[in-house]
């Protein structure tokens, strides 16, 4: 009997729990929504219309993927993932913003993609192209792999008409689909968008070769070559080097290497060197000579023209400086550039001032060779 009652009891109480459950689903559907309160209940009930009740109750969205933004007008509750997509850059800085370009993100993304949308959201928002999707209608999703390249050097969306042209202007050269992507990654990598618009000035002379990637230590230019208005990424001033101007400069693994030199050189020699050119800019070039802007190796960034302090410069061959320096700059990575008897292969006849930084590697199979940067090229590429 007295299991009887207790079974009684404990079915009573079972009853009753489903049922009071069960009311409350009926008649409180934001029961099942996690973080409701009598507060923000009344809130819910006054921004949100029927329709997005319903979507809150039947999807359980927790409270705090949404009440920052419930009271504005753009607000619309399925699209609330698209804005915290677009929250999360930081790129935004006000709510209003955020649910305009959200809402209609989501808008355009749905209308053709459908249940795929938010995942296109995604990829768009990571690389910062949601608004030229949105303004710009020569976008092209088939493109996303180059647009993922080309948006960084922009502050707008004009990204996509430049992407479209220089597309057009390579298939013209004959490069195909994979080629032009890998064009696209390497120029991009080591352009700014000014360097890349005067690269592609050359794009329709087929018999100029544009280099995407000058920043290759072995990289050779001549009349046939083209580099635009490209600057190292890592140049830096050459300070503690004797230099004929104060502003000269040079990438940074040449400068060290340079200042190792020197440390090595006797001092008599040491106190005979100094620099009399270094980096030169592409501007500089089109006001001194514009044939050789885009095209001269001192847009690298690692040549330098070293000089006498005591010898005329015409006679700089025979100084104690450039015997030194034939005999030991490949131990610190330079090449003297322009070497004696291989003007058919430099294109440039013998020059004692200028040297190449390649590199100790480099330098050492070169000078062991007896060659020069584009015979070590050749033979590299024959093997």
């Amino acid at each position: 009997m007295e299991n009887k009652r207790k079974y009684l009891f404990t079915t009573v109480i079972a009853l009753f729990i489903v049922s009071f459950y069960t009311i409350n689903l009926r008649f409180d559907p934001f029961y099942r929504v996690n973080g409701i309160n009598n507060d923000n209940r009344m809130i819910i009930e006054k921004y949100l219309s029927k329709e997005e009740q319903k979507y809150l109750v039947e999807n359980r969205i927790p409270l705090y993927h949404f009440m920052k933004y419930i009271k504005y007008d753009d607000f619309y509750l399925p699209y609330y993932q698209y804005y915290e997509l677009l929250e999360k850059t930081g790129r935004y800085s006000t709510n209003k913003s955020i649910l305009q370009t959200g809402s209609e993100l989501a808008t355009k993304l749905t209308g053709t993609y459908k249940g795929a949308s938010y995942d296109q959201a995604k990829k768009l928002v990571e690389h910062d192209l949601e608004t030229g999707y949105l303004y710009n209608q020569n976008f092209d999703f088939g493109k996303l792999q180059i647009y993922y390249e080309m948006r960084p050097l922009y502050e707008d969306y004009s990204y996509v008409d430049d992407t479209e042209y220089y597309i057009e202007l390579l298939k013209n050269r004959g490069l195909n689909d994979k080629m032009i992507l890998s064009f696209f990654k390497q120029a991009c990598a080591n352009y700014s968008r000014y360097g890349l618009t005067t690269l592609m000035t050359q794009a329709n002379n087929q018999d100029m070769f544009l280099i995407p990637d000058p920043s290759a230590l072995l990289t050779t230019l001549s009349d046939q070559t083209y580099i635009g208005a490209y600057v190292p990424h890592n140049l830096v001033l050459m300070s503690d080097i004797h230099r004929l101007k104060y502003a000269m400069y040079l990438n940074n693994d040449a400068y060290e290497a340079l200042k190792k030199m020197i440390d090595a050189m006797p001092d008599e020699i040491a106190n005979d060197f100094y620099v009399k050119e270094a980096y030169t800019s592409f501007t500089d070039l089109q006001y001194s000579n514009p044939n050789l802007a885009g095209k001269d190796e001192r847009q690298l960034g690692n040549t330098v023209s070293i000089a006498s302090k005591s010898i005329a410069y015409h006679e700089f061959e025979t100084s104690a400086l450039s015997q030194w320096l034939e005999a030991h700059s490949y131990e610190y990575g330079f090449t003297l550039r322009y070497p004696k008897r291989m003007a058919s292969s430099t294109n440039h006849v013998y020059d004692a001032h200028y040297y190449r930084y390649v590199g100790k590697k480099n330098a050492n199979k070169i000078y062991k060779e007896n060659s020069c940067i584009e015979e070590y090229n050749q033979k590299e590429t024959a093997e």
